[in-house]
């Protein structure tokens, strides 16, 4: 049975996992009320009377029939094929259309015309994709796989694109781990954007994009917005030509366009988008949607913004609380516990001053998420970590383009734990955005600034299992020339050359090139790389096994099960893990207390714990300190390097448990000792010597 605090923890994770990405397109609709994309057909084949369309089914039939047409396609046509989606409607100078003309039909051939199959494949796949909103698991993974094929036979159509990247999507509702689901998600609405990019004006396009961002939760993915921009763009389409779909589906967008609004806050254009809906229709279901929504019809004229000027008076005062704050709040990230209390009971009294300020809203949620790291009580630290979210979410909602908020908050997301927060997507949608307004305007923070949200954006997207988007992210750092620094962090990550030719491992009957390799693998998961720490757990479990007598053996297996607990996806595995591998280093060093590596594996787990849960670091604190001693009495034991970090982590670990003059004196005595500049810089901020 688990103890109460992991029974809380499960019940949490529960409730994270519960958290579904509902339909992920206008599944609730009737088929007739959804935009017919007439524009999305060639003219030809248009043109070309009757259509066979597979019969769609869940037998294996059909699937034989949707191959046999495939490769028929493929035999008689093996240049790519043409776009589905006609060119929009270009209006010339005097504001009249004129309509590109029409490619030329392909040659006659013995089968039917490609862009009769074509679209008879395309038909069938939104048939299932139809389904697969609707709820139906394997209409999804058929029309994933339909739309696969298709995209090979037809690399440059837009339209086959755009329902790929809403299958995708849907594969992420339907997946059972949590990352997969983000995963899935991710790259469904990377394809539905790069195709609205190309095709901004086909109102398919939009509808399937409109709706996914629409149904995805907004904590998590903070789509929103982009649902509005297609709605509105949707609702502007259909008030220039009523033609292009039915009443009925532009009355529920606008009350769509209008629950997005609300959900980022935006309540008076929510409004004003209802007010609208109801100047248009009076079904009955409309307007029982809005009842529910608490809308008074006869309240609804005259809205606007009422502007409420502030004082200088205020100015002033708000603008000394920032300066403080943002002091404190500087100290409390560097790991300061008392500058965290600090700076959010500053920014407390800021927001009760200034209570609609979103700025002073997101520095006081991310000090209330620093200081909760603190809390005795994991309870309290969940519940400061996720009102610390919302809040931030907020504030980004009411100033999407506030640079300073999304910053906070890309940085709050990135350094909860994705096993219990899920908010890594979060991050990196912070950190492309925030990467983009600098490409745009290099002023608004540093170049050094934008090299560390390039470099974390590809961790982001590592830990999301989205390897090829970190690839590039990293990819497009290396190109800016950034510090050198940056290159050695990113092969790390990247664990340049870790997988050597198995044949040519080392045997573990050579236990000493045996244990130099495990090793290394061991050292590239500490510093990040989850297939390194995996191939680790492997060698040092086989050495352990092999025997259970060698001390190293058993320690180095002990923290590689802990990496392993921290990689894993689940917080059960996480703390299973942990326990386990600390169980494992406590007895190998009870049977060599002297043995200087196995005390710095177990110092370091003990550190990396969270005190919350664990109440290790006093456990850290002395083994640091016999450490140090161990290498003031002979220098040769490990690098100095080594000695460096351990003395800076000692007072990171005093400072950690309240203990802020002891913290003081260690770095005070670090940089007496000329650390270097990596240390310098930190410890004359930490210790206030400024000369």
């Amino acid at each position: 049975m688990l103890p109460p605090i992991f029974q809380l923890l499960k019940e949490e994770y529960q409730m994270l996992r519960s958290v579904t990405f509902g339909s992920v397109g206008p599944g609730r609709y009737a088929k007739k009320d959804l935009p017919e994309a007439k524009a999305s057909v060639d003219p030809e084949a248009e043109q070309a009377g009757k259509i066979e369309v597979v019969p769609s089914g869940p037998d294996e039939h059909q699937a034989t029939t949707q191959d046999v047409q495939l490769g028929a396609l493929r035999k008689e046509y093996a240049e790519p094929a043409p776009d589905m989606v006609a060119e929009e409607a270009v209006p010339d100078a005097k504001g009249r259309e004129e309509k590109k003309m029409a490619r030329p039909s392909p040659p006659e051939t013995a089968g039917p015309p490609r862009s009769q199959s074509l679209k008879g494949l395309l038909d069938e796949a939104k048939s299932l994709h139809e389904r697969g909103v609707a709820g139906d698991k394997e209409a999804v993974k058929k029309a994933y796989e339909l739309l696969k094929k298709l995209r090979r036979l037809a690399p440059q159509n837009r339209l086959v694109e755009a329902y790929f990247g809403s299958a995708t999507a849907l594969l992420g509702r339907d997946a059972l781990d949590p990352n997969e689901r983000f995963k899935k998600a991710m790259k469904g609405l990377k394809i539905l954007d790069e195709s609205v990019a190309r095709a901004s004006e086909n109102t398919e396009i939009r509808t399937l994009r409109g709706y996914v961002s629409y149904r995805l939760p907004e904590m998590y993915f903070h789509r929103t917005a982009t649902a509005i921009e297609d709605f509105a763009h949707l609702v502007s389409r259909y008030e220039q030509d009523p033609s292009v779909f039915s009443t009925e589906f532009y009355c529920q967008l606008l009350f769509d366009l209008g629950s997005s609004y609300k959900r980022l806050g935006r309540n008076q254009e929510a409004e004003s988008v209802w007010y609208k809906l109801l100047s248009k229709t009076k079904d009955a279901k409309f307007l029982k949607l809005l009842k529910q929504e608490g809308m008074d019809v006869p309240d609804f004229e005259n809205i606007g913004p009422k502007p409420d000027p502030e004082s200088a008076a205020v100015l002033k005062k708000k603008d000394e609380m920032l300066r403080e704050g943002i002091r404190l709040h500087g100290l409390a990230l560097a790991g300061d516990m008392n500058a965290a209390q600090g700076a959010l009971d500053v920014f407390a009294k800021a927001v009760e001053v200034e209570p609609d300020d979103p700025l002073l809203k997101a520095y006081h949620a991310d000090c209330m998420s620093i200081a909760g790291r603190q809390a005795a009580d994991p309870g309290e630290m969940f519940r400061s970590a996720i009102q610390g979210m919302k809040a931030l979410d907020s504030a980004v909602n009411s100033s999407p383009d506030d640079v300073k908020i999304r910053f906070l908050r890309a940085y709050q997301s990135f350094r909860l734990p994705e096993a219990f927060f899920h908010r890594t997507a979060t991050a990196v949608a912070d950190f492309e955005y925030l990467a983009g307004r600098y490409e745009k305007d290099s002023s608004i923070f540093s170049r050094e600034t934008y090299h560390q949200i390039l470099y974390d954006l590809g961790v982001a997207q590592r830990r999301l299992g989205l390897e090829e988007e970190s690839s590039r992210a990293w990819k497009k750092l290396l190109s800016v020339r950034p510090n050198a620094k940056y290159k050695a962090m990113i092969e790390e990550q990247r664990g340049d050359n870790l997988f050597r030719d198995p044949v040519r491992r080392p045997s573990i009957e050579n236990r000493d090139a045996y244990y130099k390799e495990a090793t290394r693998l061991h050292d590239l998961g500490v510093a990040g790389n989850k297939a390194a720490a995996k191939l680790a757990l492997e060698m040092w479990q086989k050495a352990y096994e092999k025997n259970p007598g060698d001390t190293v053996a058993r320690a180095y297996y002990g923290s590689s099960l802990a990496l392993s607990g921290r990689d894993a996806t689940d917080p059960n595995s996480m703390f299973s893990g942990a326990i386990k591998g600390l169980v494992h280093i406590n007895r190998a060093l009870s049977r060599d207390r002297n043995n200087n590596q196995i005390r710095l594996l177990r110092a370091y787990l003990a550190y990396s714990l969270p005190e919350v849960f664990f109440h290790q670091t006093q456990r850290a604190i002395k083994d640091f300190r016999y450490l140090a001693m161990a290498y003031e009495q002979d220098k040769s034991i490990f690098p100095s390097e080594v000695y460096h970090k351990i003395m800076y982590d000692l007072g990171e670990a005093y400072q950690r448990t309240g203990d802020g003059e002891r913290a003081r004196k260690v770095w005070s005595r670090l940089l007496s000792e000329n650390p270097g500049p990596k240390y310098e810089a930190l410890l004359r901020a930490k210790v206030g010597n400024t000369g």
